[in-house]
């Protein structure tokens, strides 16, 4: 029992690093847009296709995915912000802080992207099998999965760099100054579209990170984007806007949450312990458990 429980425990780490970093890319476009990106799921589910028809036609390793599926979600992200969101941004401008247009826009979006890679890939699920996808190594008696244990460096470098770039940069001096007053950052002049569209694409190639990571040991499916961004909407609010230390706590209490709870009721109640737990949070610390007003 305890060596299933330490084995949970573990993996329920490894989950919540991989909630965080998708989170990670949402909480960056709605703390500084202020636009909920309701495509997110879709988007991370579109470069894990890209991720592993790469893999699939010309043999390269998925953890080498991500030098081709960031950049490449970075110009998507940037494309979609400067020609779909940023007309409504400016159509609206007069009339509300925050564009309502640019959110049904972005469900629409969602819809669209899921459909067409139901139609383009069918329901069924795909997965990457390489020479370490199986494999496991023993530490202080528990057995654990080589590309589970992976993915937590790769997720702490990411928020320690995107940490960096927010706070220790002159891009991040910017895209901090635009989050916290967009018309006193134009004023100042500050490129706000410019800035907007970046961040979006920043946040996009992150979550092409966290998905290149996630190929060896999870299944890809058009379905798959609607949980995984239900669960990075949970982790952004649980952890607090503004607090990337904060998302990783939240991530890793989510998957703790599961994982463990999970040895001793079935899983469909575990996740709901995960959203009892959210939502006491919430009810007595509205602001998150490290929320603060800026990013």
């Amino acid at each position: 029992m305890y060596q299933a429980i330490g084995e949970a425990t573990i993996v329920g780490i490894q989950a919540g690093c991989v909630y965080a970093a998708i989170a990670l890319g949402l909480s960056l476009i709605f703390g500084i847009i202020r636009v909920i990106n309701f495509a997110h799921g879709s988007v991370l589910m579109i470069f894990m296709y890209l991720g592993y028809f790469l893999w699939q036609w010309w043999g390269i390793d998925p953890y080498v995915t991500m030098l081709i599926c960031a950049p490449a979600a970075f110009g998507f992200g940037y494309a979609v912000q400067y020609l779909l969101n940023r007309p409504l941004f400016l159509r609206e401008k007069a009339y509300v802080v925050e564009p309502l247009g640019v959110l049904i826009l972005m469900a629409g979006f969602d819809m669209v992207l899921s459909n067409l890679a139901l139609l383009s890939w069918g329901p069924f699920t795909k997965s990457i099998t390489t020479s370490y996808s199986s494999k496991v190594i023993e530490v202080g008696g528990l057995l654990l999965n080589v590309p589970r244990l992976i993915i937590i460096p790769i997720v702490v470098l990411l928020i320690f760099g995107i940490y960096r770039l927010l706070n220790r940069t002159e891009l991040g001096n910017r895209i901090r100054a635009v989050g916290q007053n967009r018309e006193a950052a134009a004023i100042c002049g500050i490129n706000v579209h410019h800035i907007y569209a970046l961040t979006f694409g920043l946040g996009c190639a992150i979550t092409a990170i966290a998905g290149s990571a996630m190929l060896p040991f999870y299944p890809i499916a058009p379905a798959i984007g609607l949980g995984l961004a239900i669960k990075s909407f949970i982790v952004v609010v649980l952890g607090g806007l503004g607090s990337i230390p904060g998302m990783l706590a939240a991530g890793i209490i989510i998957g703790l949450a599961e994982g463990v709870v999970a040895q001793f009721i079935s899983a469909n109640y575990a996740l709901i312990v995960s959203l009892v737990i959210f939502l006491l949070v919430i009810f007595f610390r509205p602001k998150g458990l490290m929320g603060r007003i800026e990013i």
